[in-house]
């Protein structure tokens, strides 16, 4: 039986990344759909497979960040207190997708290899991390201080340097993982 094969590329294209718009309203939107996007679908599903891989301990993880996702979507939402539900954008449409694909084959094996598939999800969580923190969201906060929105700046500012944490915790978690498996158990 040949096992699924799921790879970090994959998982990351589970990743909807928020995309900045002509204007300060619409970077808002997309902000808005990609960080709930997070707390509700992405992080926990990373959750389910590490409560499913025996990870209790990396599921919160998961969920934690899966919360402060939502906060990130309502600091915004309380300067942009219309922008009710913002339409859903391609980038997370095509992450939803994403993640609905690879779930069957990832149960299957999160069975065979529940290290790897933990392994990869948090190596992606980095990334997304990293990505938000290091380049989308300072693109916004730079779109917004240009445009002479200091409060809108300094949430997005905020979300740096949470997303910051994010990052660094997802990095720890890594370490601890890794240093109580077994290294040939970790690839997929």
């Amino acid at each position: 039986m040949r096992k699924p094969d799921i790879t970090e590329d994959m998982i990351f294209e589970c990743f909807a990344a928020a995309r900045e718009a002509s204007s300060l309203e619409d970077s808002a939107a997309s902000f808005v759909d990609v960080e709930e996007y997070e707390n509700q679908v992405m992080y926990p599903e990373f959750a389910r497979w590490a409560d499913t891989a025996g990870e209790p301990e990396l599921a919160s993880l998961f969920r934690k960040v899966a919360g402060e996702e939502k906060l990130h979507a309502v600091w915004l939402r309380e300067l942009y207190a219309d922008i009710g539900i913002p339409k859903r954008g391609e980038d997370t449409q095509r992450a939803i997708d994403a993640l609905t694909t690879i779930r069957a084959n990832c149960d299957a094996l999160i069975a065979l290899n529940p290290e790897g598939v933990i392994e990869k999800a948090l190596t992606v969580a980095i990334r997304v991390e990293e990505r938000e923190y290091a380049d989308i969201y300072p693109r916004f906060r730079d779109q917004a201080l240009a445009a002479g929105d200091s409060a809108t700046a300094a949430v997005y500012q905020r979300v740096v340097d949470s997303e910051q944490h994010h990052a660094v915790w997802f990095e720890n978690a890594l370490a601890d993982f890794r240093s109580r498996i077994p290294s040939n158990l970790s690839a997929c």
